[in-house]
Formats: structure tokens, C-alpha cells, sequence
């Protein structure tokens, strides 16, 4: 890790136009996170300012607000110390440690500014602590899957494509029992209640049942499921990821298996407004729909989390999240800065595996239609 390049760790500079109040260069040095900004005058770098230079004015002035309103090229001195993109890591962390300072501007062989190198960034990398800013994850047979988009780790497309086929066999499943309780209901209703019959059929009330039965029988088969404790671990896991813990089981065990970014919260929102539109018709009732999944989308998609498509993971599912997260920042700490587009992010992201997966078994039931209605006709 210490002969490992800085190029992907620099950053967009934050500069400061010498002609700028210390207003401005204060409001600049405070959204870097260093304690410097540079200063440029006619598209030249001139130097720097420190907070500290900013501190003493407003501190030594009778007038603070005089103080800042002065220009920053009253305050600029000489920076001390430029590096080149070329030099590893070990030597910027020389560098840094020599200077004093917590920001080195990076300039190449021809005097360009390319941007500047943060010590806390530099330390983070050469400590394993550098983080990608948002990972994502899914849940498989095989263990967990995770992605930044650019890197993953874990199971891979063949555990995403069995979770894809996995979901669309428990969603058959689902559906051809829902379907097969409320045919038995209709049958005794017939029978025993042919009075009820009229009703029974006019308020599609076989359509909206067998609906409720097959997605309540689809949640609690997975519930019932290895995937529910995989997607448990999963998110546990990104939660230490993204809160820079070491990730070990027993750290990764002390965080919550509820994410606000799971997909179980779009789906539930979704639910909900579907639910209320299909039950009362007109604008009204698309209105209170849009304010149920606004106001409680968080809420619903945690008890969903909760009840549903989450529980308590073993420790050989925690074990496989962490594995997966310890697979996924090694190859981010060798890219840190590198941002993939267009199908390969796509690809990573493994909503296409998954896919695949569900279409699967659509095309075999398809194929099984197709085989059952000509040996019929035969």
C-alpha cells in the first residue's frame, strides 16, 4: 500500500480569487475540509491562505466584520510545499509530515495545476480506512453480493442469477397457491353460500384475494428463506462499511439489519399507492396515495425490512457479508477514484443477473404452457 499511487486521491482544488473577501476564502477553506485554500490571481496560482491567517485578522480587528471583508490577497503567503502526480504514497506521507501542512496542491511536469491531496485521504488509504462513499448490495443462494458500481465482492452473477431464479420459483409457487385457496373458497361459497355468489364475482373480490393471498405467501417464504439472512448480513455489513468499522463478525454484528436504502422501501411505497389507487378511484385518491408514500415510506419500508425480507443472519451468513465487504474495499483501495458508466456499472450493479434469473422460469413455464396445451389439443 505505501508504493501506491496518489492519482486517483486528488481532488478538484478549492481555490480563491485574490481579489475575494476573507469571507469568501473562509466559507472555501471551511467546505475543503483542510485548513488552506488556494489563491489565484489572472489564472495563476500565487499562493495560499490559512484559516489561521482569517482567525488572527478577525481576532486582532476592531471591526470583525470589516475584517472579512478585506481581500484575500492582504492575507496570501508563499505555499509551502508541491508535489507531482507521480509520487507514491509513502513519499507524499514524507512530504506531509516534513511541511506541517494538511493539503499539498499537485502539479504536473508542465506547471498545471492537476488538483490537490488531502492527508486525511492519505491516511485513510495507507491505514485501509478510505471508504467508498455509497455501496450497494443483494442477497443470494450462495452468499452476499456487494457493489459500488465499479467493484464488487461476494458471490458473484452466478449467486445473482440464482437469486433472480430463486425469486421467481417462491413467486410461482406463491401464486399458484393463493390461487388455488381462493378457488377452493369459491367452490364452497357455491355450494354453501349461492347467494353470495353475485356479490362474490362483482367485486372481483376472487382477483383482489388471490392477489393478497400470493403476495403474502411470497413474503413469508422468504422469510422462511436463507435469503432473507443473507440480505440481513448484507446490510449489516454495508452499515460497518460506511461507518468506517473494521469489518470482522463481531463488529459487523452490532449494527442494524434495516438500511434506508434497500430496494424493499421502493417496493413498499409502491405497494401502498398501488393498493390505495386500485381500492378508490379519482384524483383524490391518488392524491392521499402520493401523501401516504411521502410521509411514510421510511416507515413502511422498515417494517417491511423488519417483518419480511430481513432476519437475524447466522454467523456463517455474517461471515460471508464480511468477506464479501473485505473482497470489495481491497479492490477499491488499488481504484479508489475510479468511476465506471454505462453497462459495466449496470452489469455490477447485478439487477441484470438477477433478471435473468426471473426470466428463467418464466420462459420454462411459458414452454410448459405451450407442451401441456398441445398435448391437450392432440
Amino acid at each position: 500500500m505505501t508504493n501506491h499511487s496518489i492519482t486517483e486521491l486528488i481532488k478538484p482544488p478549492r481555490v480563491v480569487e485574490a481579489s475575494e473577501s476573507l469571507r469568501r476564502a473562509a466559507g472555501i477553506i471551511h467546505a475543503s475540509g483542510g485548513s488552506w485554500a488556494l489563491v489565484i490571481k489572472d489564472g495563476h496560482v500565487i499562493g495560499g491562505i490559512h484559516e489561521q491567517a482569517i482567525a488572527n485578522s478577525i481576532g486582532s480587528a476592531q471591526d470583525a466584520e470589516s475584517a472579512l471583508d478585506q481581500s484575500v490577497e492582504t492575507l496570501v503567503s508563499a505555499y509551502p510545499v508541491f508535489i507531482n502526480p507521480s509520487i507514491s504514497a509513502s513519499d507524499a506521507a514524507k512530504v506531509f509530515a516534513e511541511s506541517g501542512v494538511d493539503m499539498l496542491p499537485v502539479v504536473d511536469d508542465f506547471g498545471g495545476l492537476r488538483g490537490v491531496l488531502y492527508r486525511t485521504d492519505l491516511v485513510a488509504l495507507m491505514t485501509r480506512n478510505l471508504r467508498p462513499p455509497n455501496v450497494g448490495g443483494m442477497a443470494t443462494p450462495l452468499g452476499v453480493y456487494l457493489t459500488t458500481g465499479t467493484v464488487s465482492g461476494g458471490s458473484g452473477s452466478f449467486g445473482l442469477y440464482l437469486t433472480g431464479l430463486t425469486m421467481g420459483l417462491m413467486m410461482l409457487i406463491s401464486k399458484f397457491i393463493g390461487e388455488g385457496m381462493m378457488l377452493s373458497l369459491q367452490s364452497q361459497i357455491t355450494r354453501k353460500l349461492p347467494a353470495l355468489v353475485k356479490i362474490y364475482s362483482s367485486y372481483g373480490i376472487y382477483s383482489i384475494g388471490s392477489a393478497a393471498l400470493s403476495i403474502i405467501l411470497l413474503m413469508l417464504l422468504l422469510k422462511l428463506s436463507p435469503l432473507a439472512g443473507y440480505h440481513g448480513a448484507e446490510h449489516m455489513t454495508v452499515h460497518a462499511i460506511e461507518s468506517g468499522e473494521d469489518l470482522t463478525v463481531e463488529a459487523v454484528r452490532r449494527y442494524p439489519r434495516i438500511h434506508p436504502r434497500c430496494g424493499t422501501n421502493l417496493l413498499g411505497a409502491a405497494a401502498v399507492f398501488i393498493l390505495i389507487t386500485s381500492q378508490f378511484s379519482g384524483e383524490v385518491a391518488v392524491i392521499v396515495a402520493i401523501g401516504v408514500v411521502m410521509l411514510g415510506r421510511r416507515a413502511i419500508g422498515d417494517w417491511m425490512q423488519n417483518v419480511f425480507t430481513t432476519r437475524k443472519p447466522s454467523d456463517s451468513q455474517l461471515a460471508s457479508g464480511v468477506a464479501a465487504g473485505n473482497e470489495l474495499l481491497d479492490k477499491y483501495l488499488l481504484h479508489p477514484g475510479r468511476i465506471t458508466t454505462g453497462f459495466p456499472r449496470i452489469w455490477k450493479m447485478g439487477f441484470l443477473q438477477a433478471a435473468a434469473g426471473m426470466t428463467t422460469v418464466l420462459a420454462i413455464v411459458y414452454i410448459i404452457e405451450r407442451l401441456t396445451h398441445k398435448s391437450l389439443l392432440l
